[in-house]
């Protein structure tokens, strides 16, 4: 979280904790204990899939080094694109201009 810089967004700050804090107090003291114990879950289940997301993504971005890129395809392209235009008849290509002949 970023603090702001100026005095009416930190005033702004310091109001909506002075109320979330009391209001949040409350709401823990007269839910039912099973309400809580059912939210504690669902945070540490939303926790746990959050972690096992991201270690999954970092995984499959591991599996993709060296794998197929949009740069290989350009590089295709192009070599594709040099190979045409050398084929075109009555074009020089660097080879033959470099021989001599």
């Amino acid at each position: 979280m970023q603090w702001p810089k100026s005095g009416t967004g930190r005033a702004f700050y310091v109001a909506l904790i002075a109320v979330a804090v009391p209001f949040t107090v409350w709401f823990l003291v007269t839910v039912p204990s099973y309400v809580l114990y059912a939210l504690g879950v669902i945070a540490l289940v939303w926790v746990g899939l959050y972690l096992w997301r991201r270690k999954l993504d970092a995984a499959r971005e591991k599996a993709w080094v060296g794998e197929f890129s949009f740069g290989d395809v350009v590089g295709r392209m192009k070599a594709r694109d040099a190979l045409d235009r050398a084929r075109e008849p009555g074009t020089l290509t660097g080879a033959a201009a470099s021989s001599g002949g």
